[in-house]
């Protein structure tokens, strides 16, 4: 469920800051649109369901939650685990005894983690194909052009009404399958910069881990 749970951040924020190389216009203009639509967003806040698969088509897991994005700043809630990020500093709070502090920027340069995300990626970092123009979502596959990266692939859906992705499809490196839906997204949410801090007094008798 930990690998659910980070899944669960990259996503959102993909979506904040989502560049490409595209092999087609199509797929680079939809992609400018849903980025600038969330960009100029005042405040993002939007439920999810994941479930993950296995490549024999076996149940790992599922997760239900909620997103919470400002700027560089970003809160994820799933079950009891909460992460919060005020942009300089990552608090991992399991909901109960314990809190992990890192600093925003410790990323792993191998993983899609949401630091790496916010900090934006370069136009190098994907190749884009639209695959699919039919029904009432776009259909663009992403693929990192680096390999050593811990997926392989992202589809991402798109609405051809919204301009908002929809859902992804993520496969990893181990060919494990990963469906994020998204709903209720709202862009106009006013959101106080406290929400993306760890208050530990407001928890008290949490170890607070730097």
């Amino acid at each position: 469920m930990k690998q659910l749970f980070l899944l669960v951040c990259l996503v959102p924020m993909t979506l904040v800051s989502l560049y490409a190389q595209s092999s087609g216009d199509d797929a680079q203009k939809i992609l400018d649109r849903a980025s600038s639509k969330l960009r100029s967003a005042k405040g993002i806040t939007t439920n999810f369901s994941l479930t993950q698969k296995d490549k024999s088509n076996h149940l790992q897991g599922t997760a239900k939650g909620v997103v919470k994005i400002k700027g560089n700043k970003y809160y994820v809630k799933e079950g009891d685990n909460q992460v919060f990020c005020n942009g300089s500093q990552q608090w991992n709070f399991n909901g109960r005894d314990e809190a992990t502090v890192s600093k925003a920027d410790n990323i792993d340069a191998d993983d899609l983690s949401p630091q790496q995300i916010l900090s934006g990626f370069s136009k190098t970092d994907f190749t884009s194909k639209l695959i699919s123009s039919s029904g009432t979502n776009y259909q663009i596959l992403l693929t990192p052009i680096d390999k050593r990266k811990n997926f392989k692939q992202v589809t991402i859906f798109v609405s051809k009404s919204s301009n908002l992705i929809t859902k992804a499809l993520i496969i990893d490196k181990s060919d494990n399958n990963i469906e994020i839906t998204f709903s209720n997204v709202n862009l106009n949410a006013t959101l106080a910069d406290s929400e993306f801090s760890f208050d530990a007094k407001k928890h008290p008798g949490v170890e607070v881990i730097n």
